[in-house]
């Protein structure tokens, strides 16, 4: 079960993200998908991400990595739409249970009805060919309305936020958080700063992915880990050496 939900897991990415090899895949699920940091014990790193796609995906027999651990079991199943790994495999075992069960039901062909299997052949053909037209039709339909809304569409560039195209790597869809990008950027502050203006923060915060705390002019998300950016406290100007009280 461990296998058929990473494998799973991969496609839903390639389906949803528009993402087609295993590169393009482990990086959005370890630099864009995580909700926590490296140094949190559930952190999945890109060596990782890449041994479960070769040990699951391409099953190659030489690749040694743990299964995922509880917490990224229901991560996991939860981006597949599941509420946990156990609603996931009880549903993926039931429905596996009930095909298994219609196939016992099935009577052997005999003489007599194996005169009308090639009819039943062209009628999967047909079935597998409007199937795959669907599938296909609903990827276009998807991709067509990503590129209308690619205004929406932004990325991270050295110290800020421009536009971008929505098949573009590594973009942020900025319909979601409304950032004012004309206003937004990285700032190294130091103690020139003013950084409230009548009790009221003029520069926000968060850490990157090496757990580094650096500071923004407007609010907003981490470019890195896209977590909600906070407003600068007293406290953590501190912290940083940069107000002494």
């Amino acid at each position: 079960m461990i296998k058929q939900l990473i494998t799973d897991f991969f496609q839903e990415i390639e389906t949803r993200e528009f993402k087609s090899n295993k590169n393009s895949k482990t990086d959005f699920w370890v630099n864009e998908l995580q909700k926590v940091d490296y140094n949190d014990e559930n952190y999945i790193g890109k060596r990782k991400a890449e041994r479960y796609y070769k040990k699951y995906v391409e099953e190659k027999d030489n690749v040694s990595v743990k299964i995922p651990n509880e917490y990224q079991r229901n991560f996991i199943a939860n981006y597949l739409g599941y509420e946990t790994f156990r609603d996931y495999e009880t549903k993926n075992t039931s429905e596996n249970n009930s095909k298994t069960e219609i196939h016992s039901e099935v009577k052997p062909i005999t003489k007599k009805t194996y005169t009308y299997t090639p009819i039943k052949n062209n009628r999967k053909k047909q079935i597998y060919l409007i199937s795959g037209l669907l599938f296909l039709s609903s990827i276009f339909i998807k991709y067509l309305y990503f590129n209308q809304t690619n205004n929406n569409f932004i990325k991270w560039n050295n110290n800020r936020f421009e536009n971008a195209l929505s098949t573009d790597e590594n973009v942020i869809d900025n319909s979601i958080y409304k950032i004012d990008i004309e206003n937004f950027q990285k700032v190294d502050l130091d103690t020139s700063y003013t950084f409230f203006t009548k009790g009221v923060a003029n520069y926000w915060y968060g850490k990157n992915t090496k757990n580094v705390r650096e500071f923004f002019s407007a609010r907003g998300i981490h470019p890195e880990t896209t977590k909600e950016l906070k407003p600068i406290t007293r406290e953590i100007l501190n912290l940083e050496g940069l107000l002494n009280e």
